[in-house]
């Protein structure tokens, strides 16, 4: 019965952590560039249960079976399929055409890697972030612009004037999955994958790539794990109550 108890329980606490991840892709469906995360669950490993010593048997150590332990909270991939494009008409807003390229920004903490480009120009003529973070250009150094009126071709090349005068440092990963998020919709290689510049995109100046969430299979999936932590919950009260009227029953006696 107590095994019974916590085998639900540990039910309950991943169906909670999957309703987290699940809330949390909603509320960013509005979010620039953002990318849905899926949370994996996975069984703990089984015990294999024998009857040791028991005279009953002709062997002294007789195969039960296997016990399983539960269910755990395995790891939280993110999807990095490509956004809708949606068409702003300013021309700080950048979006990227292709799913394994990325904008490089720098951060007090180092670099880090987005594929949100609601850029603007700030009072220094620099490229950066709504957060205020400065845009790389190729040769690592900042873009600075200075002009309103400009233009990114489809390659990230910067045209003031007809004048190449930067070009967007756009990058790619051996491996999407070391990636990690680090808050205000940037990455950081927390696996260590190889960067290299990125091919087989392009860039497309006056829109944005929106989220990749799907509201309607986040809807479904946050009714099943609520149907799934409520027949455990239920399943813990009933096992609750039974266990405590045999304490009751082996006290009167």
């Amino acid at each position: 019965m107590l095994r019974s108890i916590y085998l639900s329980a540990t039910n309950m606490i991943v169906q909670r952590a999957k309703v987290d991840v699940i809330s949390n892709n909603i509320a960013n469906t509005d979010t620039t560039g953002y990318k849905n995360d899926k949370l994996v669950s996975r069984s703990f490993s089984d015990m294999l249960l024998s009857r040791l010593d028991d005279p009953a048997v002709l062997r002294t150590a007789e195969r039960v079976g296997s016990l399983n332990t539960g269910v755990h909270v395995d790891e939280l991939i993110t999807d990095f399929s490509q956004g809708a494009m949606e068409e702003t008409g300013e021309k700080a807003n950048l979006a990227i055409n292709g799913e394994n390229a990325f904008f490089v920004v720098s951060t007090p903490a180092g670099d880090r890697y987005t594929r949100d480009g609601s850029f603007h120009i700030n009072a220094e003529g620099y490229l950066v972030t709504s957060s205020g973070n400065l845009v790389q250009g190729e040769n690592g150094s900042s873009v600075q612009i200075n002009a309103a009126g400009f233009s990114v071709d489809g390659q990230g090349n910067v045209l003031v004037n007809g004048k190449n005068v930067a070009k967007l440092k756009l990058v790619g990963f051996s491996d999407t999955a070391a990636l990690r998020k680090a808050g205000d919709n940037l990455f950081y290689n927390y696996g260590g994958a190889t960067v290299a510049s990125a091919t087989g995109y392009s860039v497309r100046q006056g829109y944005l790539e929106v989220s990749n969430t799907d509201i309607a299979a986040q809807v479904i999936d946050m009714m099943s794990a609520s149907r799934s932590y409520e027949t455990s919950q239920r399943v813990v009260k009933m096992l609750d109550e039974s266990l405590g009227k045999a304490v009751n029953e082996v006290g009167r006696v």
